[in-house]
């Protein structure tokens, strides 16, 4: 976190990037974990069937060395068209960014590594996954020792990274539970009915559901998402099978006592963190409708990858809610200054219909919240009531007492810039925006036509750390 904030370049360039042991596709990684003549056959098919002239190929950090061989081997394989690899993601590395495509004007892009599987809305995508380790007959016999009655409802699903296992999971346990369903991932431009999943109508309330695959965001958004009787997760990497209660963890009751912290904020700040996923406009004017009901003050911001050193940067803002993929591991995160919560959690913070009602699963995907989704609730207006005072569980304060309705400050006209004369004081309403207006600096800015054209001159070389011709190193 110190680094983050330093002066210094080289602290900057030199700083290692960590990685996840437990994450499968950040360690040891081979080409042939994910990549083999079958792939490449698969790929160069999909681009000669549909005559794509360019194509991105999009790696996460952990496979871009590979990058180059993989470029080569479909421009040899399907020529003419144009390969070009994505060095870099504009926001997750399991988001499909459809924006840095279109800078080269990509007609459809090969997706590799982890994917939340968000619908695309612009390019076809096709999704190489990593082929993670996983010992079929391994998870068959635990199985079956742990779930002994053959007519039991059994649902299984997985980490994409074990997709090529389904079927061979599939053939080996139908034949011993008579109501055994495996999941199956949405396809490349469908719909899923719930996270990446398609349901094809079914329920899971009096199933006992297993997931397999590591601890992670997957595990979590899956087992609140689909509600079943009881939840397992196998381990591919001990071999263990243990029962889980997807509302029963640390991490969840940390995110509530975020809630509460919502509440408290006199500011929020909406952070943008995809523009491809289908309804984030949508959720953005949600927030913003829930916000203005209870009198705070919102912000919509947009700042690419988000980190701890952008967002310390609206130091005005109290608490901040992310619009972004459910695959998200920001949630997790301690290092921010001010609270991150996802769009459910502010849901519940504002949208009064929740007051005392418990939520039965949980979710980070905010199109749940909206009026197709599981947990879609009716907003009124009307229900937050100046009156209906509330305490905070965090500073043991009042609050909404001195909340004032934006309908009712201005007399005449909708302009909130108004003043409104009130007893012996006046009282000037300003927007948003004016908050940012008395720093010294407010951002890049063009000056066009204002400032004298500069002289072209041959700019320094080598590395940040030491140029070889800087003229202020002497």
């Amino acid at each position: 976190m110190t680094s983050a904030f330093s002066s210094n370049e080289a602290a900057a360039i030199e700083r290692q990037v960590e990685l996840d042991p437990d994450q499968p596709e950040t360690v040891d990684i081979q080409l042939e974990d994910f990549w083999n003549e079958t792939r490449l056959t698969e790929c160069a098919d999909w681009i000669k069937e549909h005559n794509f002239a360019k194509v991105c190929l999009q790696f996460p950090d952990a496979m871009l060395p590979f990058s180059t061989a993989i470029a080569e081997q479909l421009k040899q394989t399907a020529p003419p068209a144009g390969v070009y690899i994505l060095g870099d993601t504009s926001y997750g590395s399991c988001c499909v960014d459809e924006i840095a495509a279109a800078h080269v004007g990509a007609d459809a892009m090969i997706h590799f590594g982890h994917a939340c599987l968000s619908r695309s809305a612009r390019l076809p995508i096709k999704y190489v996954f990593f082929r993670g380790k996983l010992s079929v007959d391994r998870f068959v016999e635990a199985l079956q020792k742990e779930l002994t009655d053959p007519d039991m409802s059994v649902g299984i699903f997985y980490d994409v990274s074990f997709a090529h296992a389904a079927k061979e999971v599939t053939e080996k346990l139908k034949g011993f539970y008579t109501n055994l369903s495996v999941g199956q991932l949405a396809a490349s431009g469908e719909q899923p009915d719930l996270l990446c999943w398609k349901l094809n109508g079914r329920t899971f309330e009096s199933s006992v559901c297993i997931f397999i695959g590591r601890d992670g965001q997957s595990f979590f958004n899956t087992s609140n998402g689909i509600k079943a009787e009881r939840w397992f997760r196998f381990d591919p990497a001990s071999g263990a099978l243990d029962q889980a209660n997807p509302l029963d963890s640390k991490w969840l009751r940390r995110r509530f006592y975020y809630v509460e912290k919502c509440k408290d904020a006199s500011s929020l700040g909406i952070v943008v963190a995809t523009l491809t996923a289908t309804g984030y406009l949508d959720v953005v004017n949600r927030i913003q409708k829930l916000a203005k009901a209870r009198g705070i003050r919102t912000y919509i911001i947009s700042v690419g990858k988000i980190n701890p050193a952008k967002l310390a940067n609206f130091v005005e803002i109290d608490c901040f809610v992310l619009i972004g993929c459910p695959e998200n591991d920001m949630f997790t995160s301690r290092d921010f200054f001010k609270p991150l919560v996802s769009v459910f959690e502010c849901e519940l913070a504002f949208n009064p219909a929740w007051n005392g009602e418990f939520p039965s699963s949980y979710s980070s995907d905010f199109g749940d919240i909206l009026p197709s989704g599981r947990l879609y609730k009716p907003f009124d207006a009307a229900m937050v009531d100046t009156a209906n005072v509330d305490v905070s569980l965090v500073t043991g304060k009042i609050r909404n007492v001195n909340r004032v309705e934006m309908e009712g400050q201005v007399a005449n006209g909708n302009d909130c810039r108004e003043v409104q004369l009130r007893g012996k004081n006046e009282v000037a309403q300003v927007s948003s925006g004016d908050v940012f207006q008395n720093r010294s600096w407010q951002g890049l800015e063009q000056n066009l036509g204002r400032d004298v054209p500069a002289v072209v001159e041959e700019g320094r070389s080598g590395l940040p750390v030491k140029y070889e011709n800087d003229p202020s190193v002497r």
